[in-house]
C-alpha cells in the first residue's frame, strides 16, 4: 500500500512539474539553417560573406541583453535581475561564427532580418587602445584575458569592452579603436 502512494506522489509531482514547466521557452536553442527566415540569412551573408558558422539559435532578445551565453556577460558585470521584456516564444536569431582565427563572434537579428548587435571575444586589443591606457590612469593596471569588439548599427565606431583590475579595485572600460574612454563601470569597491 505504501508503494503504492509513493507512485501516486511520484506521479503527481511529475506531472505538476510538467505543467510548471510547459509556459517556459529555453532561452536559447539550437537551430537548423533551414528554420532562418531568409531575411536573416540575407542580410548575414551580406554582412559577413566569409565566415565559418558554427551554430544558428533561435533566442530572445532578453537573452542577448542579459547575455547568459559563455559567461561574455555576467563574468563582467555580475548577475541582472530586472527583467526587461519577456517573450512567450522565441523571435530573433543569432548566430555564432569565426570571420579571423583569433576571434568567435556572435551577432543577433529578429525575424525580420534586423541586425542588432555583433559581439566579438578578441585575444588582444588595437594599439590606440593599447597607447591610450599606457598614458591613463589604468597604465599600471591588469587588463583581462576577456576581450570584446562590439558593433551596432546604431553606434558610428566599433567598441571595445574589456575589464581591468588593480588589487582591489576593478573597472569596466569601454573605449572606441582610437583610443578613447566611453564609459568606466566601478565594480569591487
Amino acid at each position: 500500500m505504501k508503494t503504492k502512494h509513493i507512485l501516486t506522489l511520484l506521479i503527481a509531482l511529475f506531472f505538476a512539474h510538467a505543467g510548471w514547466s510547459q509556459g517556459t521557452v529555453a532561452q536559447r536553442q539550437r537551430a537548423n539553417e533551414a528554420v532562418i527566415p531568409k531575411a536573416v540569412m540575407k542580410v548575414f551573408k551580406e554582412q559577413y560573406p566569409d565566415v565559418m558558422i558554427k551554430g544558428w539559435y533561435v533566442t530572445h532578445i532578453t537573452y542577448w541583453q542579459n547575455d547568459y551565453s559563455s559567461g561574455w556577460y555576467n563574468d563582467w558585470y555580475g548577475q541582472r535581475n530586472v527583467v526587461v521584456y519577456s517573450y512567450s516564444k522565441p523571435s530573433y536569431y543569432e548566430v555564432e561564427f569565426v570571420a579571423d582565427a583569433s576571434e568567435l563572434s556572435r551577432a543577433i537579428y529578429n525575424l525580420n532580418g534586423y541586425w542588432y548587435e555583433t559581439r566579438s571575444q578578441l585575444r588582444g586589443l588595437p594599439l590606440p587602445i593599447i597607447e591610450a591606457l599606457q598614458a591613463s590612469k589604468y597604465a599600471n593596471w591588469k587588463i583581462s584575458p576577456m576581450k570584446e569588439r562590439l558593433e551596432a548599427p546604431g553606434w558610428p565606431v566599433d567598441v571595445y569592452r574589456f575589464k581591468v583590475s588593480k588589487g582591489l579595485q576593478a573597472r569596466i572600460l569601454r573605449m572606441d579603436d582610437q583610443g578613447n574612454f566611453i564609459q568606466e563601470k566601478f565594480l569591487g569597491e
